[in-house]
């Protein structure tokens, strides 16, 4: 167990939790939400210790979204720290952490990578597999953990058309900057305005019945492993949307948790153990790898496509 630090493309400077076995090749590299980090998301940690302790490898990796507020400092950068956090963070920009760590991992020699996104990272991990960056032809299969349409929650809160006002008349009164609160988390009043404008952070429109664009969602061609739980009635009520938008040649596989919420509080070594013998049943060359804990009783495939060439 290491930290690893590194540098994106444009300049932030962030860290992860490196967790190695010499007994495998395999690497997970787990992407958190909004405002999540290995330091303070114990779902985070636990799921991953239960993926080493099955001799899979995990990077638990730190983004600019990572924290509410958050500075990026590296000692080798003498530069003044750029402000990042989820409050300041621009979504389009999330696609330069997901390319570093995909190429930190790349330059350690693993060569097939497993991605495991929870929550808004699902919203990042499939604006990224639509952008041109090299580094994504290294994806094997991709996890998501509570994949959110988090931009319709966002419209569906009661005082929405107020924030909204609130950021307007900021930025026109030339205080672009100035903090507002969208219920658990903080966004400055541009960056609030840019979000809920952006057609690649609404990716997954799981909800809203007028637009159903899912064209992102649907260009993704690796295995994908949809996990929520069943306390996630946003997500449950609309699960089969996954399997009716995939691209015909995904396969898609859905799973829910008994008595889960959105951070798998009590759940988190099920979690790890659903991961673990979804990952053996399609990495062939692995199924041998022993199982150290209990297979879980819950699991619960909901839908499959299988590949058809």
């Amino acid at each position: 167990m290491n930290i690893e630090a590194i540098r994106t493309a444009d300049g932030i400077s962030l860290k992860g939790l490196f967790l190695e076995t010499k007994e495998n090749n395999r690497i997970c590299l787990f992407i958190p939400g909004c405002c999540g980090n290995f330091v303070d998301n114990d779902f985070m940690r636990i799921i991953g210790m239960t993926l080493l302790k099955n001799q899979y490898n995990v990077l638990c990796a730190n983004t600019r979204g990572s924290f509410m507020m958050n500075s990026s400092f590296h000692p080798q950068n003498l530069e003044r720290p750029k402000q990042i956090g989820v409050a300041y963070e621009c979504f389009e920009d999330c696609v330069y952490d997901i390319d570093a760590w995909i190429e930190c991992l790349i330059n350690k020699g693993y060569k097939s990578i497993d991605v495991i996104c929870h929550s808004s990272g699902a919203n990042k991990f499939i604006y990224y597999m639509n952008c041109n960056f090299k580094n994504k032809d290294f994806i094997n299969n991709i996890i998501f953990l509570s994949p959110p349409d988090f931009a319709n929650r966002i419209r569906c809160y009661s005082d929405y058309d107020e924030l909204i006002k609130e950021a307007e008349e900021n930025v026109k009164k030339g205080n672009s900057n100035k903090l507002i609160k969208i219920h658990f988390f903080y966004k400055t009043s541009i960056e609030f305005l840019k979000m809920m404008n952006s057609k690649n952070f609404d990716n997954l429109p799981l909800v809203n019945g007028c637009k159903q664009d899912f064209y992102q969602y649907s260009n993704i061609t690796n295995p994908m492993f949809i996990i929520y739980g069943e306390e996630e009635n946003y997500i449950k009520n609309f699960v089969y949307k996954f399997i009716q938008f995939a691209n015909p040649i995904t396969n898609v596989e859905c799973c829910e948790i008994n008595g889960a919420d959105h951070i798998y509080f009590g759940k988190e070594e099920e979690i790890g153990i659903e991961i673990i013998s979804y990952l053996n049943r399609n990495n062939l060359h692995l199924t041998t790898l022993p199982l150290y804990l209990k297979k879980s009783k819950i699991y619960v495939i909901i839908n499959s496509r299988r590949k058809t060439k």
